[in-house]
Parts: structure tokens; C-alpha cells; sequence
């Protein structure tokens, strides 16, 4: 039986937007009699120099972007919800005493001054609870804080404010992607990982709770600029070159020595496998014991061929594709684009289901 709930909302839509580098990257999800649907997506062209490392630099220039890729894809609705993500964005599960809930707040922003790399006062701090756990006989809250720099949230605000965007919530990226990919529901413990161009977002969650979140200031630009050194072409042959051979475990270019393709490669990857390494081994000293079953790739840098088996080689985890589309129904006219794009529109597809799931 449905709640009245379930009936408010048959038919509200919203929209997701996901700002980086190389791509904007929009999705638009609607709540039907028949489940969720995507009802309109689209991907487009990041303007130049106008965002690096989670920050726009040109607020008009990427404005102008989201309006024109909302338009190409036909989405009206104006209600959005944003992400943000950066070094100093951050989502991490914290234990406190148990406390009165109108306690939470005041007790959770003296204990955000232990984890945030920043001054606390010019932090937008928000905070979830997740349960009460019992170790050992003492009883603890379990309390989600994402928190994220004040000047970001707003630098978010203002160009989605002009591209005439009603801006419903701010959230962090990594929490998007676990919604995205249905996480939030998902038992055991994953490894989430957003392959962007300057960035890649890691996320550990854990009987469906997001425990902890780090972005790394790399992606899929090392491999462009070592492509462009290697071959001495430019930035855009680089790029139609590392989605042709991918890591070259078939063929390479053929004017390259056999294996100088792979090798140097496998060697531009291999700081990012480090890091990444380094925030599971965070993880796992915090929760003794745990197992991690898997991890899930998604983003543009995702599509890279043999990524998914280069890591699980690795990391010694099992790896796959995000499929964000197993949780939201495609439109039946766009299936196929929807597809081939559905693990760039992960995080994009996770902000809209915030407001409409």
C-alpha cells in the first residue's frame, strides 16, 4: 500500500547538475506511476579554464554553459540541486555520545574543527543521523557531516542563479554518486570511485551509509598530457588517442615501440592507484575488520578501456562499471545515448534523486 507521500510526489521532477572540467554534465528525474524515470539528460563541453579542481573560475561562462546544454536537452524544470567537490569538501561518519538530537549541531561543530583543513566559520556544515550503535557495552550516535567550504557553496549558487536556476540543495559529490548508484540502499561495504578530468572523488560506504569521502587532485588529464608528450600531438588528438587504444592492452599507436604505449601509461596512473590505495587503507585501520566487497568506477575517466581490470589487478578488488540507469528508467527515444552516457550522468542522476526518490 502507498503512503499519501508516494502519491504528493507522482509526477515532480527535478534536476541534477555536475560541474567539471571537461563536462557539464545535466539529468533530469521525474517519480511516475511506474517508478522513476531519467526524463531528459544531457552532456556538454566545460568552457575553457573556466573550472579547475572543483572551482569555477568563470561563474558567467559556465552559467552560459548550463543554460545552453538545459536548452539543447530540453529540460524546463527550474528547481536544481548542485554538487560540489574538492580537497576541502567532505563527507565523513562520526561517533559522539549519545546526546539530545537538539544537541547534535552544536556538539558535531566542535568535532567538524578536528577534521576540516579550514577554519570552521567558513564552513556550510550539514549533518544526518544515521543510528545508535552499542561496542563493548557503551552506547554511540553515528552522525553523518558533509561539510564543504562557504565561498564554494556559494560560487555554486550564483552561476546556477544565473543560469536561471532555482537552487534547491548544495550537496557533496560523493554522496550524489552513492544515491546514484543506489548505495544508499545496498548492504555490505563499496568502494565508490568518480574518474574526472582533474579530480577523482573516493567514497567508502557501508551497509549504505557513505562512512567516508576523500577527492584526489588527479585524473584523466595526467594520461592527456602524457598521451600528448609521447605521440608530440596535441591535447585533442591526445584525447581521441587514449579513447582508441585506452591502456593499449591490444594494440597501440604503431609508431611507438611495442609496449611504450602501455608502460608509460600504466606509469602516469600509477600515483592516482596510490592514493586511492592509501584512502582504502584509511578505511580499513578505522573499521578493524570490515571487508571490502568491490569497487564501482564512474565519471568520464571510467570509459577508459581496461580501467576496470588495470585496477582490480591493482587493488586486488573486484571492479565494474556504474550503471546509474539500473536504479532509473531511460527514455524509451534515447535509450541507447542514455546508456552509452550513464556513467558520466552518475552523480548528476544522484542530485536529482535527492529531491524526487
Amino acid at each position: 500500500m502507498r503512503s499519501l507521500r508516494d502519491f504528493l510526489q507522482i509526477g515532480a521532477a527535478a534536476v541534477g547538475i555536475d560541474i567539471g572540467k571537461s563536462a557539464i554534465k545535466v539529468a533530469e528525474v521525474r517519480r511516475t506511476a511506474r517508478g522513476t524515470e531519467l526524463r531528459r539528460f544531457g552532456v556538454a563541453p566545460t568552457p575553457p579554464g573556466s573550472v579547475e579542481g572543483g572551482l569555477i573560475l568563470d561563474q558567467q561562462a559556465v552559467a552560459s554553459a548550463i543554460s545552453e546544454v538545459l536548452r539543447h536537452a530540453g529540460v524546463r524544470t527550474r528547481r536544481a540541486v548542485v554538487s560540489v567537490t574538492g580537497q576541502n569538501v567532505l563527507a565523513r561518519v562520526l561517533r559522539l555520545p549519545p546526546i539530545p538530537p537538539e544537541e547534535v549541531k552544536q556538539a558535531i561543530r566542535w568535532e567538524a574543527e578536528r577534521h576540516l583543513p579550514f577554519p570552521v566559520d567558513e564552513a556550510v556544515i550539514d549533518v544526518q543521523m544515521v543510528r545508535e550503535v552499542t561496542e563493548n557495552g557503551v552506547r554511540q550516535l553515528e552522525v553523518l557531516l558533509a561539510a564543504a567550504p562557504e565561498a564554494l557553496v556559494l560560487a555554486h549558487i550564483r552561476t546556477l542563479e544565473g543560469a536561471s536556476l532555482v537552487v534547491d540543495a548544495v550537496e557533496v559529490g560523493a554522496l550524489a554518486m552513492a544515491r546514484g548508484l543506489g548505495q544508499t540502499e545496498a548492504e555490505g561495504t563499496h568502494v565508490l570511485v568518480n574518474l574526472g578530468a582533474s579530480t577523482t572523488d573516493v567514497a567508502v560506504v557501508h551497509d549504505g551509509v557513505p562512512q567516508f569521502t576523500r577527492t584526489i587532485l588527479l585524473g584523466g588529464d595526467v594520461l592527456t598530457r602524457v598521451i600528448t608528450q609521447l605521440l608530440k600531438v596535441d591535447a585533442a588528438t591526445a584525447e581521441e588517442a587514449k579513447i582508441l587504444y585506452g591502456l593499449g592492452w591490444e594494440e597501440g599507436p604503431e609508431n611507438l615501440p611495442e609496449g611504450a604505449y602501455t608502460t608509460e601509461v600504466s606509469q602516469a596512473l600509477a600515483e592516482m592507484i596510490t592514493q586511492v590505495r592509501r584512502s582504502l587503507d584509511f578505511f580499513r585501520a578505522q573499521f578493524t575488520g570490515v571487508v571490502i566487497s568491490d569497487m564501482i568506477l564512474c565519471g568520464g575517466g571510467s570509459r577508459l578501456r581496461h580501467l576496470d581490470h588495470h585496477l582490480s589487478n591493482e587493488l586486488e578488488l573486484p571492479v565494474t562499471i556504474a550503471n546509474p540507469l539500473a536504479h532509473v528508467r531511460p527514455p524509451n527515444l534515447r535509450e541507447q545515448a542514455a546508456h552509452a552516457a550513464a556513467p558520466q550522468l552518475t552523480v548528476a542522476t544522484g542530485l536529482a534523486l535527492r529531491t524526487v526518490a
